[in-house]
């Protein structure tokens, strides 16, 4: 019986290095960029593959692998840099369909076994599906969202505006607020979740509002034409000196710009995370990865065209 359990608890510490191991190769490695080159780190910022590819994506499961570039083509490569694909596609990550590679050679694509690499068939007319990997960007249908209309609102609603529901003023209907004006006279605006009437004084206008975490926010202006931000009684969460201020609350992240001193036609933008580190540019969220078996979330940057990526505590994955 006593060696009954040592074998199985033998056995259960390899199962488990072997699943760890697996799922390691999978998640644990983001795409790290140093200069122009690319390669893979942990989320220590440990290098696993020395910086070498033009592109490089995170793992992509359909095709067991990293989508890395070099010289224009693609190839792909395991988190040893080994590759599992030469660097044969002209210009296209190689994707899947069924148990084949699909490899673009500049005019048409053809399907590579995945065994024995060798090309078979050419493939008419139909492009191959996107790649799996969320590194690479891919077009959707665009969301517009939803705003107020004179249905959404009820009797109290209706009671609070009706001193401005005639001809002497104009009603703008926006996401969240009701947007208040004579003429080009803007006098304030009416938020129905709140059930309040924000009127512009000649210091402060009230121009628009903001949903984060369950609260109303009011975006506030003045002559300098910048913005700050209140909240629903009216304490001051943002000054008015900011060229935007954006909360997402989806992400709970901030995103921030500012009239750069330097040259007032660039704007120079933060991010505030939802840990409170703050991040210079514009960040979004871009999924998770394990750290010592815990969520650790990403966040990504365009930067020529590319992703850089961020970790929650605030490291950079990306240097020059």
């Amino acid at each position: 019986m006593k060696t009954f359990k040592v074998k199985s608890r033998i056995l259960w510490i390899f199962l488990l290095f072997v699943s760890c191991k697996i799922f390691s190769q999978e998640q644990d490695y983001i795409p790290f960029r140093k200069g122009k080159l690319w390669g893979l780190c942990d989320s220590y910022k440990r290098i696993q593959v020395q910086p070498e590819y033009y592109s490089l994506s995170f793992y992509d499961a359909s095709v067991g692998g990293f989508h890395a570039e070099k010289n224009g083509k693609f190839g792909i490569i395991d988190q040893n840099a080994i590759q599992i694909m030469p660097f044969i596609s002209e210009g296209k990550p190689i994707t899947t369909v069924g148990e084949d590679y699909i490899v673009f050679d500049g005019f048409d694509f053809y399907s590579y076994s995945r065994k024995t690499k060798v090309r078979m068939n050419r493939l008419i007319p139909n492009p191959p599906p996107p790649i799996q990997d969320r590194g690479f960007a891919q077009k959707g249908n665009v969301q517009y969202d939803d705003q107020l209309k004179r249905a959404s609102l009820d009797d109290e609603d209706l009671q609070m505006i009706e001193p401005f529901d005639n001809d002497t003023y104009q009603i703008s209907y926006k996401k969240y607020c009701l947007e208040i004006a004579s003429g080009k006279e803007l006098i304030g605006i009416y938020v129905p979740k709140l059930k309040k009437i924000f009127k512009d004084t000649p210091e402060i206008a009230y121009v628009d509002t903001q949903f984060y975490n369950g609260k109303i926010y009011i975006l506030t202006t003045d002559s300098s034409e910048l913005f700050g931000m209140v909240d629903e009684n009216l304490h001051d969460i943002y000054p008015i000196k900011y060229a935007s201020i954006n909360l997402m609350n989806g992400s709970n992240t901030v995103i921030l710009s500012e009239p750069d001193p330097a040259n007032p036609n660039q704007l120079i933008f933060q991010t505030i995370l939802p840990t409170n580190k703050i991040l210079e540019g514009e960040f979004y969220p871009e999924g998770q990865i394990l750290r010592k078996g815990y969520p650790f979330q990403l966040y990504y940057k365009m930067i020529n065209g590319q992703k850089n990526y961020a970790g929650e505590d605030g490291t950079l994955f990306y240097e020059g």
